[in-house]
């Protein structure tokens, strides 16, 4: 399958979730339905167990307050298990600052993500089909990226450049936000996103299928433009302030840098990963060029 046929398959499997999520799911009697739905999260324990059980909405997370106990919660962690969404605690004080007065959250809130995620596996094994071709695959992976503005505006350079898709963890980095969206401008819709639980196990998946994993970090001795990127690559970016864990440099196939001359030490991560995938972009140009 080429990337172009990839990539309308997504879009129409993304359009017909979309469509579905446009449903408004049953109500339960543990909330109000009225209160259930504000400022694009979702209340109350009933209203969010039946988001899970109907799977219409792209739930981002769910966050329930300390020291909340119902006989629904069982169901609800085992209901977001099986959807692979998280689920967090956090003080009783977080949700007065997040809902505000008037709203019967029953200490407990799904953040509704602004698109859905791409099933990680399902992402793996496409970009897998073409790591022989003529068209290897590209990929990002980010390591806490926790700025929405920086992760929409990764997306849109992925999507600029003919990219293959990202993967993101599910704690510590921002999900799929309205803020993200809009930042994106519109590349949201063409760019697969997939969560993942751990970047380490992510590394040695993307080796199994022949892609070359590559982390970007200051301490490396190669620069990014003596990296051959027109084989099958993942590139790993870090976050703002930490960069990469140690684990993930570690386990990559190689480390590049990208060359600094002034006083500060690093780049916004949306702007290292426009340099990188620029000349990314430039290999596979000329090499395609000297092929025809």
């Amino acid at each position: 399958m080429s990337r172009n046929d990839e990539r309308k398959r997504f879009r129409a499997a993304r359009e017909k979730s979309d469509s579905r999520g446009r449903e408004t799911p049953a109500q339960s009697s543990d909330a109000d339905p009225a209160d259930s739905n504000v400022r694009g999260n979702l209340y109350g324990i009933g209203p969010v167990v039946e988001a899970l059980r109907a799977g219409t909405r792209p739930i981002e997370h769910i966050t329930i307050a300390e020291g909340v106990q119902n006989h629904r919660l069982s169901e609800l962690f085992e209901l977001a298990n099986d959807a692979n969404v998280p689920v967090r605690r956090a003080p009783r004080s977080s949700f007065a600052r997040i809902v505000g007065s008037g709203v019967n959250h029953q200490g407990v809130i799904a953040n509704i993500a602004a698109a859905r995620y791409r099933d990680a596996s399902e992402l793996l094994d496409a970009i897998a089909l073409r790591v022989e071709t003529t068209d290897p695959p590209l990929v990002v992976a980010l390591d806490g990226v926790e700025d929405p503005h920086n992760l929409g505006a990764v997306i849109r350079t992925v999507e600029c450049v003919g990219g293959d898709g990202i993967f993101i963890p599910e704690r510590r980095s921002v999900g799929l936000t309205e803020t993200v969206a809009k930042s994106a401008a519109g590349a949201l819709e063409y760019v697969a996103v997939a969560r993942v639980t751990n970047l380490a196990r992510l590394i040695e998946q993307l080796k199994e299928r022949n892609i070359w994993t590559v982390a970007t970090c200051a301490d490396a001795t190669i620069d990014y433009t003596e990296w051959d990127w027109t084989a099958a690559s993942a590139v790993f970016f870090g976050g703002e302030g930490a960069g990469l864990h140690r684990l993930v440099r570690e386990r990559c196939d190689a480390r590049v840098r990208i060359p600094l001359r002034g006083r500060i030490a690093s780049l916004n991560v949306s702007v290292a990963a426009g340099v990188v995938l620029y000349e990314a972009l430039r290999q596979r140009s000329l090499k395609a060029a000297g092929s025809s």
